[in-house]
Parts: structure tokens; C-alpha cells; sequence
């Protein structure tokens, strides 16, 4: 076992002495400064002729709109600090390790009905959507 330590101990010696064990590229001082050409003036005027091809059936001051994506899913935890039935509007605390935050989400129709058991003070899971709670639940 003290041989084989040995032996894998100088491989590593010779191979960090002859500079085998992490090679890198040499920077090659001769290149380094050229400054880039503009280019001529004939080939900026041929290339700003063509256009790309349209596709069928698009008009051409019409951009192509894509869809917004969906808000992402998830699920935050916090103290309920206050409860705003009326504008169906619930203030939480987050305590974290680096940070505190206060966050005031909106309500929907399903998420409003669960208001009934839930008081300021209380520790609730908030699975949120954007700015909109999609599910609410009380910890005990």
C-alpha cells in the first residue's frame, strides 16, 4: 500500500513540474491587439438589400405575438399580519434566516371562502400564482 502512495505521489510530482497535470493555451502576444476592419461600403449595401423571406398570410407591419408565459406555481409561509375581506387582500410576514418581508397577495372566489377560519396572528402555507393565491392553509 506505501508503494503504491509512493508511485501515485511522484506521477503527480512529474506530471505538475512538467506542466501535464492542468495545460492551458499560451496567449499568443502577436494577435492580441488587432483592431477589427469596418466593413466596405458595397457589401453594406448588398446585404442591406435583402430581406428576410414573409410568411404567407402575414400582413407586413404586423409582428408575429407570442404568448405571455403562464406565472409559476409556489408556495411561500408566513404569519398573517391583516385580512382584508372586503378587497379580498391578506398581508403575510415571512421571517427568514438573512431577511424579513412583508407580502400583500390578492384573493380569489375559492381562496376567500377559507377566510372565515383564519385571524391575524395566524401561521398559514400560501400556494401562490403571480400575485394571486390559488390555496390556503392553516398550520397548527
Amino acid at each position: 500500500m506505501k508503494k503504491v502512495f509512493i508511485i501515485l505521489t511522484g506521477v503527480i510530482f512529474v506530471f505538475s513540474t512538467t506542466g501535464m497535470a492542468l495545460g492551458q493555451e499560451k496567449a499568443n502576444p502577436g494577435k492580441s491587439g488587432e483592431a477589427v476592419k469596418p466593413a466596405e461600403p458595397a457589401k453594406a449595401a448588398e446585404s442591406a438589400k435583402v430581406e428576410a423571406p414573409k410568411p404567407e398570410g402575414a400582413k407586413s407591419g404586423e409582428a408575429k405575438k407570442e404568448p405571455s408565459p403562464k406565472p409559476v406555481q409556489y408556495r411561500m409561509g408566513g404569519v398573517v399580519t391583516a385580512i382584508d375581506a372586503a378587497g379580498k387582500n391578506i398581508t403575510i410576514k415571512q421571517d427568514q434566516v438573512k431577511r424579513e418581508r412583508i407580502v400583500t397577495l390578492k384573493m380569489g372566489q375559492r381562496t376567500a371562502k377559507e377566510l372565515t377560519n383564519i385571524k391575524v396572528g395566524d401561521a398559514v402555507n400560501v400556494w401562490v400564482s403571480g400575485k394571486m393565491i390559488t390555496a390556503l392553509e392553516k398550520v397548527s
